[in-house]
């Protein structure tokens, strides 16, 4: 799709505008781009005087491209014949092929959405996919996926978060728990300050529920739209508003958390139908988003989507998963859609490979030697070697709470309950003196 604008009257009655050497010599790469365009759409709409045309060149390719070498050799080329029309001032400096050109440009520049989704099972993850309108199915049947994503070896969301955004592991970055007490972050970029580092006029946001992330992993300030909300309902219709409106955005970054509350609450189980629900509307808010995503790319834009989760759920305890050696909890899916992409089954998939296979696709360098990134961009490169192993444990307390936390709870429960029932029994026993 072809978008080209023009002003009548802009040049006077009998003028075109001329064209810069720049333009001239970029011909063949407009030629080529108007054979080989995908085929949309023709309208004609009028705004503010000026006429906004998109063509499908499709029909009439090789047309289109001699009309456009045409164009240049008579606004400008200097073995152009004489005409009638006069040339412009030398001063004058627009350049609407220069124009076309950077248009063109932006519209193909590699693009990232980075979907979280807190606490979300492989198996519950492969549940919501079987439905017809899932977003997780549409990513399967697009892109590269798996099931059997590891997150490490510490299943708590402080040490995932940052593997994932940093793309080091737990004993590089530190963070070994949700205290992130003694971490490396500021030793790590993640990934949001990466590419500020990298081009500063790109633009990111970042939208989440979890404040650490925004707090700690990301840090304040990093991202040009960084913002927290106490609802995953106000995060996502803020990202709907973000891709609908902001036609210059580079990186989204979106975390969720409703599927890790619901299994906190009522339990991590596919069993349990309060957590499936939680996990479904992720996933259908994540295809809400995927649609707005693909009309920007009917229009030429170029987007990677990433979703994943930080861990699993019910491993160890029905509703925990801190610090487990249980696979249901250091388990969970990562589905990737666009750019290099291998479509398929993706194996030996780690959290730490969602940063390198991002800033892979924005053309932001990796960093080489002790500093380089534990990841890999494996659904780019499905024979990728397995990425560096891990060396760090959970601590002692986040072990020992983790625990503690769910015999506490049934000892409270059962205290409760003991105590109703006495309660319960002496009332009626005083009731029936009371009657004597």
């Amino acid at each position: 799709m072809i978008p080209f604008a023009f002003t009548p009257g802009l040049y006077g009655p009998k003028t075109l505008p001329p064209v810069s050497i720049r333009s001239f010599t970029m011909i063949h790469h407009i030629s080529w781009w108007l054979i080989n365009a995908p085929s949309t759409h023709s309208s004609v709409n009028e705004y503010e005087n000026t006429y906004f045309m998109v063509f499908d060149p499709r029909p009439m390719r090789s047309l289109w491209a001699t009309f456009v070498v045409g164009l240049i050799l008579l606004s400008g080329s200097p073995t152009s014949v004489a005409s009638p029309i006069e040339e412009l001032p030398q001063d004058s400096s627009y350049d609407p092929l220069d124009e076309l050109l950077q248009t063109i440009e932006n519209a193909a520049a590699p693009r990232v959405m980075v979907i979280g989704i807190d606490g979300v099972r492989s198996d519950v993850a492969q549940i919501s996919a079987s439905r017809d309108d899932s977003g997780f199915a549409r990513m399967v049947s697009e892109g590269a996926w798996t099931y059997d994503s590891k997150v490490g070896p510490i299943s708590i969301s402080g040490p995932s978060w940052s593997s994932m955004l940093t793309g080091v592991w737990c004993d590089r970055h530190g963070v070994r728990g949700n205290s992130f007490e003694n971490h490396k972050l500021d030793q790590h970029l993640d990934l949001i300050d990466r590419v500020e580092r990298h081009n500063s006029s790109l633009k990111t946001a970042s939208l989440v529920y979890w404040a650490p992330i925004s707090e700690l992993i990301i840090g304040p300030g990093i991202a040009d739209i960084q913002e927290r909300y106490e609802e995953d309902a106000d995060v996502h219709d803020r990202a709907v508003e973000i891709l609908r409106e902001d036609l210059d955005l580079d990186l989204l970054f979106v975390g969720y958390d409703d599927p890790d509350y619901a299994g906190h609450v009522h339990g991590f189980s596919p069993d349990v139908s309060e957590y499936v629900d939680a996990v479904k509307l992720a996933d259908d808010r994540f295809a809400e988003l995927l649609d707005i995503l693909d009309e920007r790319i009917s229009r030429g834009e170029d987007w990677l989507v990433i979703v994943t989760s930080d861990h699993g759920g019910g491993g160890s305890t029905l509703r925990g998963h801190s610090a487990s050696s249980s696979e249901v909890d250091l388990t969970t899916f990562m589905m990737i859609r666009g750019g290099d992409t291998v479509a398929g089954e993706m194996y030996g998939s780690v959290v730490v490979d969602v940063a390198v296979t991002a800033l892979t696709h924005l053309e932001v360098p990796l960093p080489n030697g002790e500093d380089t990134l534990d990841g890999r961009p494996l659904a780019f490169q499905p024979d990728s070697d397995a990425a560096r192993a891990v060396n760090c444990s959970a601590p002692l307390v986040e072990v020992t709470f983790s625990y503690i936390v769910p015999i506490v709870q049934s000892g409270i429960v059962l205290i409760l309950a003991v105590a109703s029932f006495i309660f319960f029994k002496r009332r009626k026993s005083t009731l029936m003196n009371e009657e004597e």
